[in-house]
């Protein structure tokens, strides 16, 4: 009898705890389900403290700073998130490369658009769409141009951070004393402008032998040099583009190389007054500023061939594949490109916010600067696929061979340079 009662009573308990727990997974099943029509990435206890690494380059202390004042704001924001900045000096592809390979890299780091192909590609990196779906991100707001360089085969693998465009620099004394009252604006006003600026030893323009800055003509000149995947640089456009530009140091005698005028780079020789104009971006604002200043210049958008055309140099911050905390990584990246961080770029003038949306007060701001904005809507990316620097490099001796007369023309020089990269 007692056997009988002990047995009857377990297995009421046993059914009574199936019927409960029957309904507590049917309860979370359907809370599961809630949650993954919402979010397509399950979240993270935050409640926790969880510390993050932050790879950057070895930059200018005004750059430190504000990514400094940027995990301020991001902290007060985030308390239990602590961020750790990670400043990689020296070769930083390779030492990143490296710390990739050791799985000790940063959480999220700085990648540059010209090698984030190889990233890209070799699965290192962690796709951001899943994140950007989560948190609403607007990435419509990415200048097009930016956002294209981080995005490989229907992913996106990084936000932009900022970004800088070419724009013509000229010395407004230089083009008071020469008559000419505004910049010029297409290729045959740069030419005839420089032909008045170049005297007592002074040339019109300093030009680099460079991809980075010529590329901007061919382009200019209806010209590509990576398109589709394959590498055109000897284009009849390009060629064309490339007599022009280096014609005006060979042939018209208007223009130099920094290194023949006395200076490391364009900057040296604009600084030094010994070029009315000089081809580069933002960066050269806070160089001439320490240099001298008082000169007196203008920044113009540059001057035009059969189209509007120049460079877009961009850096994004992306996402480490194994980091053991993406979901507070990603809201570290998506703070530092949201418009929170973007205004501390603003504020500083020294680069120009990736987002559309923070350009009006930059223009207000710096009214000055506008020709770099303005280029956004023309501007290229910085970027040739898998190949990266082999291309620019190729390109560089192609135009090295045309000043140093090794070359009869750029088409001779530019079929060269597609052999060698084996196209």
């Amino acid at each position: 009898m007692g056997k009988k009662f002990i047995s009857i009573f377990v297995v009421t308990i046993l059914l009574i705890a199936a019927l409960l727990s029957g309904c507590s997974t049917k309860q979370n099943t359907a809370s599961t389900n809630n949650n993954n029509k919402t979010n397509s990435v399950q979240k993270q206890d935050t409640s926790k403290p969880v510390t993050l690494k932050l790879g950057m380059w070895s930059s200018s202390p005004a750059e430190t700073k504000i990514v400094n004042d940027q995990l301020a704001a991001f902290k007060k924001k985030y308390p239990n998130i602590n961020v750790q900045i990670e400043t990689i000096v020296g070769d930083y592809m390779q030492k990143l490369q490296t710390e990739i390979a050791a799985n000790v890299a940063p959480d999220i780091f700085y990648l540059d658009s010209m090698p984030a192909p190889q990233l890209m590609s070799s699965g290192v990196l962690e796709p951001l769409d899943d994140y950007i779906k989560k948190y609403n991100v607007d990435v419509n707001d990415f200048e097009p141009s930016l956002l294209s360089a981080f995005q490989w085969e229907g992913k996106t693998y990084g936000l932009p951070k900022d970004y800088n465009t070419l724009a013509l620099f000229y010395n407004k004394d230089m083009f008071n004393a020469a008559g000419i009252s505004e910049p010029p604006k297409t290729w045959d006003e740069l030419k005839a402008d420089a032909q008045k600026l170049t005297k007592n030893g002074v040339k019109g323009l300093v030009l680099s032998s460079d991809l980075a800055r010529f590329e901007a003509f061919m382009l200019q000149n209806g010209g590509s040099v990576y398109k589709d995947g394959k590498v055109t640089l000897n284009l009849p456009e390009n060629a064309q583009a490339l007599d022009f530009y280096t014609g005006l140091i060979t042939k018209d005698k208007v223009a130099d190389t920094p290194q023949n005028l006395g200076g490391g780079w364009n900057g040296d020789v604009f600084a030094a007054k010994k070029a009315a104009m000089a081809i580069e971006g933002g960066w050269m604002i806070p160089f001439l500023k320490d240099k001298d200043p008082n000169l007196n210049y203008g920044i113009a958008e540059l001057p035009e061939g059969k189209q509007k055309a120049t460079l877009a140099f961009t850096v994004a911050y992306v996402m480490n594949k194994n980091s053991k905390n993406k979901d507070d990584a990603f809201k570290l990246l998506e703070f530092l490109t949201g418009k929170e961080g973007q205004q501390f770029v603003v504020d500083s003038g020294l680069a120009l916010p990736s987002r559309k949306s923070m350009e009006e007060g930059f223009r207000t701001k710096y009214p000055d600067r506008v020709a770099f904005i303005d280029g956004a809507a023309y501007s290229y990316p910085w970027q040739f696929g898998l190949l990266g620097t082999k291309v620019s490099d190729a390109a560089n001796k192609a135009s090295d061979s045309l000043i140093m007369k090794q070359a009869k023309n750029a088409q001779e020089a530019l079929d060269n340079a597609q052999k060698q990269l084996g196209q």
